[in-house]
């Protein structure tokens, strides 16, 4: 049984959060935990025990069956969300989608979780809308994209749906040896980045065959080559090692320079051993 953390305030982009969670629970069992962060005022005590249970209503409507516990918890929204779901499989929360520079003087909450977790955290946009396309997941050059190729195939597969690869290339600087510039041909180094594209697709047709597979090589950056694809994903996962995504910071991260302009639903995989290990067990 999947153990997911939903983050919800009652917000519009709590309530794609937990639509997209209640479509999720409906697929397959699951156990939810609905979290309202509040603050000590009283006012705000009781508005979220009356969200608690609109969402609490809203999960058994759409996925009868699920297990729903409902937490009202004090403290700091960053702090109580990843501690609370670190023994979940999911951590989920909503997201307003082209607003950096207001999240960044809030102090980019959604980022600041991404940050924190120990679990992969989905990012729902408001107003999200599921268009039944294939997860879409950024394979780097090193191995850093390792779990999150790992969880959007075990997505893909559970869902009986395909996944597409995209990995992007630049041309790099060239090298200088004396006066002597030592220079390498686009041809080459496409070449280079296709061989790490095509390790990930046999890797997933090793272990995932019924999984749909398509690549893309894109000779772009990072972040321009994924959101390309987001308005025909169902979902784009990221890996991170849990470096450059700052508190309050909208530089150093793919995952920062996609989550504001997606489309669709955010995945941030953190590179945990644990989560490695759970993720490529046979």
């Amino acid at each position: 049984m999947e153990r997911i953390v939903l983050g919800y305030d009652g917000s519009a982009a709590s309530a794609s959060a937990l639509s997209w969670v209640a479509d999720r629970a409906a697929r397959e069992v699951a156990k939810v935990g609905v979290v309202n962060v509040v603050s000590q005022f009283v006012s705000d005590r009781r508005a979220a025990l009356d969200q608690l249970s609109e969402a609490e209503a809203f999960l058994r409507e759409r996925a009868p069956g699920v297990g729903v516990e409902l937490h009202r918890l004090e403290g700091a929204v960053t702090d109580v969300l990843t501690g609370f779901a670190t023994e979940a499989d999911l951590l989920v929360m909503g997201i307003n989608p082209g607003h950096p520079i207001r999240a960044a003087m809030a102090g980019a909450m959604p980022l600041r979780v991404s940050a924190h977790s120990h679990v992969p955290v989905v990012m729902v946009p408001s107003e999200w809308t599921d268009i039944g396309d294939p997860i879409t997941v950024g394979i780097a050059d090193d191995d850093g994209s390792d779990v999150a190729l790992a969880f959007a195939a075990r997505e893909a597969d559970e869902a009986e749906g395909s996944i597409r690869l995209v990995h992007a290339w630049l041309m790099p600087t060239p090298a200088f040896s004396g006066a002597t510039a030592l220079m390498v041909t686009p041809e080459d180094v496409m070449t280079e980045h296709r061989a790490t594209l095509d390790r990930a697709v046999g890797w997933i047709a090793q272990r995932y065959p019924t999984v749909s597979v398509e690549s893309e090589l894109v000779r772009d950056s990072r972040t321009a080559a994924l959101l390309r694809f987001a308005p025909r994903s169902s979902m784009l996962v990221i890996g991170t090692n849990h470096r450059g995504l700052l508190a309050g910071s909208l530089l150093g991260s793919v995952a920062e320079g996609v989550l504001w302009h997606a489309e669709c639903p955010v995945a941030v995989v953190p590179r945990d051993r644990e989560l490695i290990s759970r993720l490529t067990e046979d």
